[in-house]
């Protein structure tokens, strides 16, 4: 035996494991010949395990995953109130906004672009000014492609939120 050999607590488990080398065995052995308060804590080890397996096996609940993910994802946010604010939904109320705003641009443009007022017997081309949003807006690409992109990235945040959402009214009831 080794003067410099210590024996550790996971050596022990390992050792009641079978996860230890023959050689590694040996010196544990000869070490535990020498120091019985080390033979006392392997036996103590050996019959907390024999405990361990003969407790029953227990299923969780559906869903049991999910909730523990959402407290720990919560617990390490470092909030401690997991309740959501229910009179203001920001996110859904700015989802919206900004779909109503490009919504209605293109009727504001013709509000603000328009004068107040055409005088009789004058061609509207010479009076109505050129937009340089219809240069920008002129291809087929650019003109349907931005629309559909930004529902896309719209849709794809309002899936994220909302499955947020029902992971946190799950871990509340």
């Amino acid at each position: 035996m080794e003067p410099s050999f210590e024996l550790t607590e996971d050596m022990l488990w390992d050792y009641a494991d079978g996860l230890l080398s023959p050689a590694e065995k040996t010196q544990v052995d000869k070490y535990l010949d020498v120091h019985p308060e080390q033979r006392a804590m392997l036996d103590a080890i050996v019959a907390e395990k024999r405990h361990f397996s003969a407790l029953p096996l227990e299923h969780p609940d559906a869903g049991f995953s999910d909730r523990v993910m959402a407290a720990w994802a919560t617990e390490q946010s470092g909030k401690t109130d997991i309740s959501s604010d229910k009179s203001r939904d920001w996110i859904i109320y700015g989802i919206g906004g900004l779909l109503a705003v490009f919504l209605l641009l293109p009727i504001a443009m013709i509000f603000v672009s328009a004068p107040d007022a055409a005088p009789m017997g004058i061609d509207p081309s010479s009076y109505i000014p050129e937009i340089p949003w219809e240069q920008i807006f002129s291809g087929p690409v650019a003109r349907f492609g931005m629309p559909l992109a930004l529902l896309f990235f719209a849709f794809r945040f309002l899936d994220q939120y909302l499955q947020q959402k029902k992971v946190l009214a799950q871990l509340q009831v």
